[in-house]
């Protein structure tokens, strides 16, 4: 309707307009050579013209409307000095994935529709831990927002002094392609849930996926969860330094009573007798087993190697307030920004001398008063993976090739013996789901399933696991959490499993180097 009456008036404004034209061309005719009118005559003459000259005018903006009002949008882009003002401040560098490869970009920008846009090839794969996604402007958890002096640095000497440079690349450790298959994983399940992919032998993050709304903090670095029988590898570890017996016949009976009113119990009440050593409990995940080694240890040890042993390894004890400050050197990065904003909640438990028995019980299978994330369980397993050296992740590709210190808080012998029974859970255990999925590959895959009971919820699923090369060397491991997504060898073994046969099918080279 609005076109239609644009159109009427239109056409009654040339009409009225022609017409006048006309009366005045006649009227000229007729008076041209008059001396009484001669500037009357000039002036109608002048007007006739500067009519002329507008309706030229007025044709060619109807015949090029297209283009003018394409010329401008682009003005009001890139034209309006206040607009590009604001664009500009938004100018950043482009972020690498691992490769540091142009072609492997995780946030770069691109001509769309004549329009310049930052675009993230990852969607919400990557919206979580790097930027872009739905709702971009409320995700301050990104490295997008926590690197943006390092993304908005001069890149070049002419930059020195502009105002808004183009801003410096900034190259991470994550992989584009594994951090797309965890996500999709993930997705798949359609339960909340996160996974961190690292290398052992320098600590880089190779893959963050989790759930979440933008609104929300990472939740494989912000978020609680008990570990379930994840926690028994942690347990089997202190065994060994320990120096307890590694061929001792452990009983694994379907049910174990703690005190009078506290009774632990297998998965399906199913008991196996005798067990040999950390390993024996370690691969069907029997609870009970778990419980006498526990108490064992306590009695020839003592509870303070349980406190100093679970501190070097990450999980900070407490008798009875829970901490709650990050810890500020876990992460091995030159940011602030970054370490004040992911610094994740320690890993915690309640534990002391004055622990009661069933709460010690409930301990040592990854239950009661013990609280992880997911990165605190992915660093434990590096730890495991490099042969009893921890290394404080990181997320920067130039540090991650910075040949890292790390600290020895176990004995090799004692990771090479916790690996060697993670492969034989995977192999006979719990974590058969998750070597299914890698058979073909040359390569190997050995894990912890792990079961967190919450009351009134559904079960949480872990699965904490190493990936090692044909040639059996632990090259990377991969530790997923699915919420309420039930037992550790069911999603959480099986998006583990998918994960790292993505992993290896084309082996991250940090940096592209040789």
């Amino acid at each position: 309707m609005d076109v239609l009456l644009n159109w009427a008036l239109r056409g009654a404004y040339i009409t009225i307009g022609a017409g006048a034209g006309l009366w005045i061309l006649r009227w000229l005719q007729v008076n041209w050579r008059s001396s009484s009118e001669r500037w009357t005559v000039r002036i109608a003459a002048v007007t006739l013209l500067l009519a002329g000259v507008y309706t030229i005018a007025h044709v060619r903006l109807l015949v090029q409307r297209s283009a003018i009002e394409e010329g401008r949008e682009i003005y009001a882009v890139f034209g309006d000095p206040r607009r590009t003002e604001m664009r500009r401040a938004e100018v950043r560098g482009w972020m690498l994935d691992c490769t540091a490869r142009e072609d492997g970009a995780l946030a770069y920008y691109r001509e769309r529709d004549g329009v310049v846009e930052r675009t993230y090839p990852l969607g919400e794969a990557g919206a979580n831990l790097i930027g872009g996604g739905e709702g971009p402007e409320t995700r301050d958890y990104t490295i997008e927002i926590l690197f943006a002096d390092e993304l908005r640095r001069p890149g070049t000497f002419m930059e020195l002094g502009a105002l808004h440079p183009a801003g410096e690349d900034l190259a991470v450790t994550l992989c584009r392609n594994v951090t797309a298959e965890a996500y999709e994983q993930l997705a798949r399940v359609g339960r909340p849930g996160a996974v961190v992919v690292q290398d052992a032998s320098n600590g880089a993050v190779l893959a963050y996926a989790a759930t979440g709304g933008p609104e929300e903090p990472p939740l494989g670095i912000k978020r609680y969860s008990p570990p379930g029988s994840v926690f028994k590898l942690a347990l089997s570890a202190l065994w060994w330094e320990s120096g307890m017996p590694d061929d001792i016949s452990i009983p694994c009976p379907a049910e174990i009573e703690v005190t009078s009113r506290a009774t632990i119990s297998n998965f399906g009440n199913i008991g196996r007798g005798m067990v040999e050593g950390p390993a024996g409990m370690l691969i069907p995940s029997c609870n009970t087993a778990a419980v006498w080694m526990a108490q064992r240890l306590r009695e020839e040890v003592g509870s303070e190697a349980f406190v100093e042993a679970y501190r070097r390894w990450g999980f900070e004890p407490y008798e009875e307030i829970p901490p709650r400050d990050s810890i500020g050197d876990f992460w091995r990065t030159r940011s602030d920004a970054w370490t004040r904003r992911m610094t994740p909640a320690p890993s915690r438990l309640r534990i002391s001398g004055r622990t009661g028995d069933a709460e010690w019980a409930q301990l040592s299978i990854g239950q009661g008063p013990l609280d992880v994330t997911v990165v605190g369980v992915s660093r434990f397993v590096q730890s495991i993976a490099n042969d009893g050296v921890m290394l404080p992740p990181t997320i920067e590709l130039d540090l991650a090739l910075d040949s890292p210190r790390g600290q020895r808080v176990m004995r090799a012998s004692t990771a090479e013996k916790l690996q060697e029974a993670m492969l034989q859970v995977v192999e006979r255990g719990t974590g058969r789901g998750a070597g299914a999925i890698m058979q073909g590959t040359g390569w190997q895959i050995g894990g912890k399933t792990g079961t967190a009971q919450l009351a009134g919820r559904a079960d949480n699923g872990w699965f904490a696991s190493i990936v090692f090369d044909p040639e059996g060397e632990p090259r990377y491991t991969v530790v997923t959490l699915v919420v309420g997504g039930g037992g550790g060898s069911g999603a959480a073994a099986t998006i583990a499993g998918r994960v790292a046969r993505e992993l290896v099918r084309e082996p991250p080279v940090l940096g592209g180097a040789e």
